[in-house]
Parts: C-alpha cells; structure tokens; sequence
C-alpha cells in the first residue's frame, strides 16, 4: 500500500550555472579601488592556530568590518580571521623591513606585560 506523497522539506537547490554562482577565481580585479602600493602579503601555511583577544576602538572594528565585508569577495578573504590576520602581518612585515632589515624579531615567544604601557 504505497502512495504517491509529496516530499517533506524544502525544495531542491537550484543548478548552480547562474550568475551569483561565479567563481573568485574568474572574477578581474575591482577597477574602481584604489591601488595599493604594496603587494600583499601572503598568509603563512601554518595549520594551527590560537584565539587571540584584544580590545579595539569601536570606531575601528565598525570600519575594519565595513572594509571586510564590502570586499571579500574581490580580496578573496575566507574569513574574518583571514583578515585580520593579514592586516597584522602587514604591519609586522613593515616594522621587520623598517626596523630590523625585513628579519624576524627575537623573543616572539615571550608574554606581553599585561596592562597599558607606562610610557611612548
């Protein structure tokens, strides 16, 4: 005795063949950004990663987010993480250029003193 039902749940995915389904990968870069004179910096290949807590100007975080999500798509970012990461270590490369002869800086395994800093 089987009848003939309707299935339960939502309808089947579309094919994905329409426009909003393009790859990142066949998409030119943005025309009407700005360019930026350095190249950006690849992320490094390392699997593990670690939750890092900070406290940001809410002003900053609004715009940083703004940033993020209006382009995304053209920087290819995965994540948030993704960018925040590569934001820091444009910094971190720029300091080691300026400051260091673009090495690595000693002593990255030490804790930071917890707290504000005393002085400039």
């Amino acid at each position: 005795m089987t009848q003939n039902r309707e299935p339960i749940g939502p309808p089947p995915r579309r094919p994905a063949n329409g426009v909003q389904n393009l790859l990142k990968a066949n998409r030119g870069p943005a025309t009407d950004s700005p360019q930026s004179t350095a190249a950006p910096v690849p992320l490094p290949s390392t699997s593990a990663t670690k939750q890092v807590t900070y406290y940001m100007p809410e002003s900053s975080r609004t715009r940083a987010r703004a940033a993020y999500n209006a382009t995304r798509g053209q920087e290819e970012d995965a994540s948030w993480s993704e960018f925040v990461t590569r934001a820091v270590m444009n910094e971190v490369y720029r300091r080691e250029r300026l400051y260091n002869e673009g090495e690595p800086f000693p002593g990255g395994t030490r804790n930071l003193a917890p707290g504000r800093t005393l002085g400039p």
